[in-house]
């Protein structure tokens, strides 16, 4: 039996670690010093720093002690319930994103980013968070075919790009293929499904629409 890995590591792009971003980010062995220059190191490696949503909610709801303020009566109050506390704390009881994500995510699969980026900028103590920029790889105990492979997450207010090792070969399969029969026509949809994609990480709708005009107008 192959026993199946993934591995990440990155950075935090912002303007200092503070106890925010040590509470939602310290399990994924934080270093505040490296590499420096406005970034933090942050991993997610296999058996060493995957903290769970649980262990998320007991540094969120130690923090939250630390500043002072009062905690549900509850002996362990559940995640949604320090975030609303925090949010409180933080002006952020009316951010929409924010009581959205309070609302309908579960926090019992694996920790996502874009919900501790979202946690994190809506948080902001002084550490501006920007960005979080990861490259993460798949890869096997046993050297199966397609068991290995990697991806890229790029992560800010303004947009998201998320890219995987095998999407690149389907989108090279795809577009051989059209080429292969001249089908220029569908050869057009796949480079216009990538752009789609892509104008899709776009958060600002006015921007995204602004874009898809200027693609327009320069592949004339």
């Amino acid at each position: 039996m192959a026993n199946n890995y993934y591995d990440a590591n990155g950075v935090l792009v912002l303007d200092q670690v503070t106890p925010v971003i040590t509470a939602l980010f310290g399990r994924l062995k934080l270093n505040a010093s490296y590499p420096g220059d406005g970034q933090a190191y942050i991993s997610l490696i296999y058996d060493e720093s995957c903290p769970s949503w649980d262990t998320i909610c007991e540094d969120l709801a130690t923090l939250a002690m630390s500043l002072g303020l009062s905690m549900p009566d509850e002996q362990t109050p559940s995640l949604d319930q320090v975030l609303e506390v925090l949010s409180q704390h933080f002006g952020a009881d009316q951010d929409e994103e924010l009581e959205n994500l309070i609302e309908h995510h579960p926090f019992e699969d694996a920790i996502s980013l874009d919900a501790l980026f979202l946690i994190a900028t809506r948080f902001n103590d002084g550490h501006s968070l920007k960005e979080i920029r990861m490259e993460g790889c798949w890869h096997s105990s046993k050297p199966r075919l397609f068991e290995f492979g990697g991806d890229g997450y790029f992560l800010s207010r303004e947009c998201e790009v998320y890219r995987t090792s095998g999407q690149s070969l389907r989108l090279g399969n795809d577009l051989r293929k059209a080429l292969l029969v001249n089908d220029l026509d569908g050869a057009a949809d796949v480079l216009v499904r990538e752009t789609q994609c892509l104008l899709a990480g776009v958060n600002d709708g006015a921007q995204r629409a602004q874009l898809k005009q200027r693609l327009s107008d320069l592949l004339r």
